[in-house]
């Protein structure tokens, strides 16, 4: 079993909802699962609250089988008890308002994101032709590639920016064009060919970035056997790694408190 399915075995079988320090237990008299932490009782509680409904901590898991009242206590969720004899505790008023706080924050965090992600896309596609360039530079340099640099379109064709992939003691050569597109202009096949006809021979890896999206057709020929391998960031690609990356963004933190007995004496 796992950790989750060893906790659910536990509650089904007392019927009733438990605190980590008796889940534990139940856990290991019927050798359900072997922890191999120092600290059992801590990744027992870690991994529950993973799964809780009602949790809201780095590293979710998208399955929830859980409710963690604010007592300590976990409830198994309805779809996962295995009878009907099973003796649930409703959560308080208390705790179903903070639920709701909690999602209704999550969901304005969510749209908050998206909101800056259009904000990112509709200022990089405002941008004159040779600053996008230099926008393309900075990004590759940001995500991990080195040397790179803007080239002159009138020697180099189709590459917009070259430079270098440090992959353990070797090093590849990497080439990117960059198109500053509208939403609805799409880059076809036919600019992927384009791009890995000019980097064959001088470069190990090729990168199409733009602010629009690759049709179909695109996306199937941008990996080919025995060819260039090319790699597709489209405009929601691209505003996702801004982001993460902080490229351009102000990271604003809400400190969230949920009580929680279980940890008092930790």
């Amino acid at each position: 079993m796992k950790i989750y399915e060893a906790a659910i075995e536990a509650l089904n079988s007392l019927n009733h909802p438990l605190n980590v320090d008796d889940i534990y237990k139940k856990i290991i008299k019927e050798n359900w699962y072997v922890f191999g932490s120092k600290t059992p009782l801590a990744a027992l509680r870690v991994t529950m609250d993973r799964h809780c409904s009602n949790k809201s901590i780095s590293s979710m898991h998208k399955d929830r089988y859980f409710y963690k009242h604010t007592d300590g206590t976990y409830e198994l969720l309805e779809n996962y008890r295995a009878n009907d004899e099973f003796k649930i505790k409703e959560p308080s008023l208390d705790s179903i308002n903070a639920d709701s706080c909690i999602a209704q924050i999550q969901e304005l965090a969510i749209q908050q994101k998206e909101k800056s992600k259009a904000e990112i896309l509709s200022y990089l596609r405002e941008l004159p032709p040779q600053r996008f360039e230099e926008f393309s530079e900075h990004f590759l340099t940001r995500y991990g590639f080195t040397k790179m640099k803007v080239t002159s379109s009138s020697r180099d064709g189709g590459i917009d920016v070259k430079g270098a992939l440090k992959i353990g003691i070797a090093e590849m050569g990497v080439a990117a064009q960059c198109k500053r597109y509208a939403a609805h202009n799409k880059v076809g096949r036919p600019d992927v060919s384009q791009f890995r006809g000019d980097i064959t021979g001088e470069f190990e890896q090729g990168i199409f970035i733009t602010t629009s999206s690759f049709t179909k057709e695109a996306l199937d020929i941008s990996f080919k056997p025995g060819c260039v391998p090319i790699i597709l960031i489209d405009g929601e690609q691209l505003a996702e790694i801004m982001i993460e990356k902080g490229i351009g963004i102000q990271k604003q933190q809400v400190e969230l408190y949920d009580f929680d007995a279980d940890l008092i004496f930790e």
